[in-house]
């Protein structure tokens, strides 16, 4: 029997790949997952670190004000005396001072009526690896008590 129009062969296979037979391999699925697993723990390691790392930076904020709230109130309280101070700010800060005459470029007098002291503070607290601590020294002038008053 012929015909005009050519009847496809049914037992004819067609070159290349079917269209149902197109898609992804399961190698390609499985690096495309291993490559987003990556991506993704990357991601979230940058995200942890930046959290730390803004702890790390209100924990050192906070100690530099409790630094400078010890710093002002030595000499105003009670007067300057040499000598070292400690205690705790709160359950995680802690702090000590430490107070010395101070005599570099002062002018030599007989009868000074201030003194220069060197006040250092410190204030510590733990970290994850490491405690972690900020210093803060300033000079400080007092009036000298005359002999005899006291």
């Amino acid at each position: 029997m012929f015909s005009a129009f050519p009847v496809p062969n049914r037992e004819r296979r067609r070159v290349g790949p079917r269209w149902f037979e197109q898609g992804f391999s399961l190698l390609e699925v499985l690096v495309a997952f291993a490559i987003l697993s990556i991506s993704l723990g990357v991601l979230l390691q940058i995200f942890a670190t930046g959290l730390r790392n803004a702890g790390i930076a209100d924990d050192y904020t906070r100690a530099v004000l409790y630094a400078e709230s010890i710093l002002a109130a030595l000499g105003r309280e009670a007067p300057l005396v040499e000598g070292e101070q400690s205690g705790p700010v709160n359950e995680q800060f802690s702090w000590r001072s430490a107070v010395s005459a101070y005599a570099d470029g002062m002018p030599d007098s007989e009868q000074p009526r201030v003194r220069a002291y060197r006040i250092m503070v410190e204030v510590y607290w733990p970290g994850l690896l490491q405690d972690r601590s900020v210093v803060l020294e300033t000079l400080r002038l007092a009036p000298v008590e005359p002999p005899g008053r006291g």
